[in-house]
C-alpha cells in the first residue's frame, strides 16, 4: 500500500480548483487508479461538493463535525469498520472477546501509505498517544476524560489484546473505532495540534490525500495500492467547490447531492438516477445556558417556550414538509428506540403568553448564519416575541458559532446537526448525562449548561453495562421519559433529506445501521 511520495503544505495549496478538474498530483500515480484493468464498478473519479474547509484530514487537525471526521477517516484505517448490520472487520481480520479482554488480530499485509508495514506496535503506541494527546474524536475516552481501557498486551506483531476497565454494550465498536497512527512519525512529534511536516498525512486507509487546499475547501483522496481490507472503488474522490450543487449536479460536475424537497419528485421521475434517504436525519434543538438565564430553571417557563414555538411551520416552511416535529424525548419518532410515551407540547401560543408575558425575559439567540438555521432563528423569534419574550439573534459563521456553543458563550443557541437517525446509545448519554455531556468538543453533544439530573444522569450512564439490546432499549424508552418531562434543552424539529446520484455512473453509496450519511461513510467508497 504506497503512494509514491507525500505532498508537503506548500504544494498542496498550489493545487487550485482548476487542476482539481485535470486530476493535480504531485507524486507519479503508483495507486490503483493507474491501473489499466479495473473491476466491474471501478469509477476514475468521484467529485463532491467541496468549497469549505473541514480541516486538515488526520485526527488532530479535522474537523470535528461529519464531513472533517469522515475526510479523515478515508486516509486513517481503525480495527473496524460498520455495515448495513454491524460491525465488522477493517485492519482487523478477526477478535475475540473474553470478558475484559479484546483480543484483536491484524490482517495480512497491513502497511501505512509510505510503504511501513503496519503492526501492532502501532496501535499500542496510538492509544499512549492518544492518552497524552487526545484526537478530535477519541472512542477510547467514549465521551468522558478516562480512557476506557485498564490495561493492552502486545501478543505478537499482528496481535493485540485490549483489556478494558468494565465493559459494555458499547465497547466492541469503541475499541474498534480508533484511528491507528504510524509509530515511525508520530513519535517525535510533540505538538500534534500543529504539526505539518513530513508524514502529518499519512495514514493506512484505503485512500491517501493528494490535495488539501484551506482556503479554497478543496480536498482530493487517491486510491492506495494493496489495500489489505478491500478495493477502492473510484481512483481519486475530489470535493470541489461549487456556488451551486444542484446545478453543479445537472451540469455534471458533481456525482452526487442533495435533492431540494420541494424538488424531490421532479427529480425521481429520472430513472436514471438513484437516491438515497436519511430519514429524520438532520435535527435542530435549542440549548438554554441555565447559567446565564437561571430563571429558565423553572420548569414551568420551559414547558412555555415549548408552547410558545410553532414547531411544525419550521417542518413545513423551511423543510417543505420532509421531516417531522421533535420528540421532546430527543430521538426521532422514526428511530426503534423512540418511547411514543414521551410528554407532547402542543402549540398554544395563548398559553405561552400567559406564563412569559409578564416576566420581563430578554435573551440573545445564537445560530449559524447559512443554510437552515437562518429561517429557523427567524421563526422562533417571531414567536417568542409573541409571547412576550424579547429576543435578539446574533448570527455567525458555523465554526464560530460552534466554537461559542463548546465555549457556553451563549444564552440561547440554535444547533443543528445530522446524526439524529444514528443508534442512541451514540448520543444520548453525551448530551444528557451529568458525567458525560459536553465532552469532546463536539457541538452535536452539547447538552444544558447548569442544569443537572441525577434520575436523567443515572439511566444515561446505567445503559452503558447493559447489553441486552430489548433491555437496553427498554432503558433508552425510559430515560426519553424522564428527558419530555424535564425538558433540559426544546427539541425543535426532526429533517428528512434525500442525495441523489447517477446510477449508470457508480452505484456503490450506501449507509450504515449507525449512520445514515452515505457521503461521508468510508464503505460507499470501496467495492463490495
Amino acid at each position: 500500500m504506497k503512494i509514491a511520495s507525500r505532498i508537503g503544505a506548500a504544494v498542496l495549496a498550489l493545487c487550485m480548483t482548476a487542476s482539481l478538474a485535470a486530476g493535480c498530483s504531485a507524486a507519479p500515480d503508483t495507486s490503483a487508479a493507474a491501473g489499466a484493468a479495473h473491476p466491474d464498478g471501478w469509477v476514475e473519479t468521484l467529485r463532491l461538493e467541496g468549497g469549505t474547509d473541514w480541516g486538515a484530514p488526520n485526527p488532530f487537525q479535522c474537523q470535528s463535525r461529519g464531513p472533517g471526521t469522515a475526510k479523515m477517516e478515508l486516509v486513517y484505517a481503525s480495527l473496524l469498520e460498520k455495515d448495513e448490520t454491524g460491525d465488522i472487520g477493517w485492519l482487523a481480520e478477526s477478535w475475540t472477546v473474553d470478558g475484559k479482554d479484546y483480543t484483536f488480530t491484524l490482517r495480512q499485509g497491513a502497511a501505512f501509505q509510505d510503504g511501513e508495514p503496519l503492526t501492532t506496535d502501532d496501535a499500542a503506541f496510538t492509544i499512549d498517544y492518544y492518552n497524552a494527546h487526545p484526537p478530535v474524536s477519541n472512542p477510547l475516552a467514549a465521551g468522558t476524560d478516562a480512557c476506557i481501557l485498564e490495561s493492552y498486551t502486545v501478543v505478537d506483531e499482528r496481535t493485540i489484546t485490549l483489556t478494558v476497565k468494565a465493559p459494555d454494550g458499547d465497547t466492541l465498536t469503541s475499541l474498534g473505532s480508533f484511528e491507528i497512527l504510524p509509530r515511525h512519525i508520530w513519535e517525535s512529534v510533540d505538538d500534534p495540534y500543529t504539526y505539518t511536516g513530513e508524514g502529518w498525512l499519512t495514514g493506512s486507509g484505503a485512500y491517501a490525500c493528494t490535495v488539501y487546499d484551506g482556503p479554497t475547501g478543496s480536498y482530493e483522496f487517491t486510491a492506495v495500492d494493496d489495500f489489505c481490507a478491500g478495493t477502492p472503488a473510484a481512483g481519486r474522490i475530489q470535493f470541489v467547490p461549487v456556488s451551486d450543487a444542484l446545478l453543479a449536479f445537472e451540469n455534471g460536475e458533481i456525482d452526487i447531492t442533495s435533492v431540494p424537497a420541494d424538488l424531490l419528485d421532479t427529480y425521481r421521475a429520472d430513472e436514471s438516477l438513484g437516491f438515497v434517504e436519511k430519514a429524520n436525519d438532520m435535527g435542530y434543538k435549542l440549548l438554554i445556558n441555565f447559567e446565564e438565564c437561571p430563571e429558565f430553571l423553572d420548569i414551568a417557563l420551559r414547558q412555555a417556550v415549548y408552547a410558545a414555538l410553532d414547531r411544525q411551520a419550521v417542518v413545513d416552511k423551511v423543510f417543505r414538509g420532509a421531516g417531522s416535529v421533535g420528540s421532546a424525548g430527543y430521538v426521532p419518532r422514526s428511530s426503534l428506540y423512540y418511547s411514543p410515551d414521551c410528554v407532547e407540547y402542543p402549540y398554544d401560543p395563548d398559553a405561552a403568553r400567559a406564563a412569559l408575558a409578564d416576566k420581563g425575559l430578554s435573551v440573545t439567540l445564537l445560530a449559524a448564519d447559512s443554510g437552515s438555521d437562518v429561517a429557523i432563528a427567524e421563526l422562533i423569534q417571531i414567536d417568542l416575541e409573541a409571547a412576550g419574550v424579547e429576543v435578539t439573534v446574533e448570527s455567525y459563521d458555523s465554526a464560530t458559532r460552534d466554537s461559542m456553543v463548546n465555549a457556553g458563550d451563549y444564552q440561547f443557541a440554535l444547533v443543528g446537526n445530522g446524526g439524529w437517525g444514528n443508534n442512541p446509545p451514540t448520543y444520548l448519554r453525551t448530551i444528557f448525562s451529568d458525567i458525560s455531556k459536553n465532552q469532546g468538543g463536539n457541538p452535536h453533544s452539547m447538552g444544558p449548561i447548569g442544569y443537572e439530573n441525577a434520575a436523567i444522569t443515572a439511566l444515561a450512564e446505567g445503559q452503558r453495562t447493559e447489553t441486552d439490546f430489548e433491555a437496553r432499549k427498554a432503558m433508552f424508552q425510559q430515560l426519553q421519559v424522564l428527558i419530555s418531562q424535564e425538558i433540559p434543552l426544546i427539541v425543535i424539529a426532526n429533517q428528512s433529506s434525500y442525495s441523489m446520484y447517477r446510477k449508470d455512473y457508480y452505484d456503490g453509496w450506501m449507509k450504515t445501521y449507525a449512520y445514515q450519511q452515505a457521503e461521508q461513510n468510508r464503505l460507499s467508497y470501496m467495492l463490495r
